[in-house]
This record gives C-alpha cells, sequence and structure tokens, in this order.
C-alpha cells in the first residue's frame, strides 16, 4: 500500500495518526501554494488549514487509488481564489522574505528574491496563480486551464502578460528561463 493510501485508510478509520501523517506529508507544499497566491503568511496559514479541515471531511470520497497532491493542490487554488475574489485582488507585501538570491556573477540576476516576490505581488491574481502554476508546479496549459476552469488562451494570455509585467518590473534578465 503506498503512502497516499495508506494515510487515506488510517483517516477513514479514524486513527489519529492518520491525520498526523496527512498534515506531515503535505503541509509544507499546501503552505507554499497558498503562501504563492495569497502572500501573506497568517492568511496562507488559514487556508492551509482549511485544507485539511476539509480534506478530513471529504476523506470518505477520496479514490485511495490515486495520489493525494492534485486534490490538495485543487483544494487549496480554489481556497484561495475565493480568498482572493473577496478581498478583490487586494495584497498585502508585508512578511515578504529577507533571502536574497546570489548576485555574485555575471550570468546571474541583478535582483533579489524580495524583488521578484514584491514583483509577483504585484501582478493580478489569476496572472499569479499562472504563472505559478506552470513555473512552480509545472502544470502543463490544459492541467492549468482544467484547474481554473479557464480557456487554455486565456491561460496562455494571462501567463504571457505575467512574464512580460516582470521583466519590465525586473529588467531583461528575468525572463530567459519563462518559457
Amino acid at each position: 500500500m503506498d503512502r497516499d493510501a495508506s494515510i487515506i485508510q488510517l483517516c477513514r478509520q479514524g486513527h489519529r495518526a492518520g491525520f498526523a501523517r496527512l498534515v506531515e506529508a503535505y503541509q509544507e507544499r499546501v503552505y507554499r501554494t497558498a503562501y504563492t497566491f495569497v502572500q501573506h503568511r497568517e492568511d496562507a496559514q488559514d487556508l492551509t488549514q482549511e485544507v485539511f479541515l476539509r480534506t478530513v471531511r471529504a476523506i470518505d470520497s477520496l479514490d485511495s487509488s490515486r495520489p493525494l497532491w492534485p486534490w490538495l493542490r485543487r483544494v487549496t487554488t480554489n481556497l484561495a481564489l475565493t480568498y482572493l475574489k473577496q478581498r478583490k485582488g487586494h495584497l498585502s507585501l508585508d512578511e515578504l522574505p529577507e533571502a536574497a538570491l546570489p548576485t555574485s556573477g555575471p550570468s546571474e540576476p541583478s535582483w533579489t528574491r524580495v524583488d521578484l516576490q514584491r514583483a509577483m505581488a504585484e501582478l493580478p491574481p489569476l496572472w499569479r496563480m499562472v504563472l505559478t502554476l506552470r513555473h512552480q508546479e509545472d502544470l502543463t496549459y490544459d492541467e492549468i486551464a482544467r484547474l481554473l476552469e479557464l480557456p487554455v488562451g486565456t491561460v496562455k494570455t494571462y501567463l504571457f502578460r505575467a512574464r512580460r509585467a516582470l521583466r519590465a518590473r525586473l529588467g531583461s534578465e528575468g525572463g530567459d528561463g519563462w518559457r
């Protein structure tokens, strides 16, 4: 029995260890995904908790032969979309990490991780989501379109515009790997 099937089975049987294993296995990924979308630590923590609550409530309907992460990613994305719609796209730049990317070599970018996160935070929420799903989650255009319930053409347009906006904010160095 694989890890996800084992977790689902334990949760279905009401074992605390099942829930603990679920959280241990996916908390960081869910949090990172939520944070990327909402750009605020406490809000991402709240969304992460809600994802796990919904998972436990839906545990009996989950297919234990399928991996959990795609389902968790969908729940996280949907909750983040709802949250952003309620906030009407207002984004906070609070609590940005201070770690910077190295800038010593000639091929290294002259912008820092903070610069990138600030530029990302200025993007419209759906552009940021499409960019994140494509480059951090490595989803295809079709997968993103299904996940966000958008036409593939719209996904491509949002991705193009997001990349262009980031290049403008960060300089031309930021875009070479964004194809």
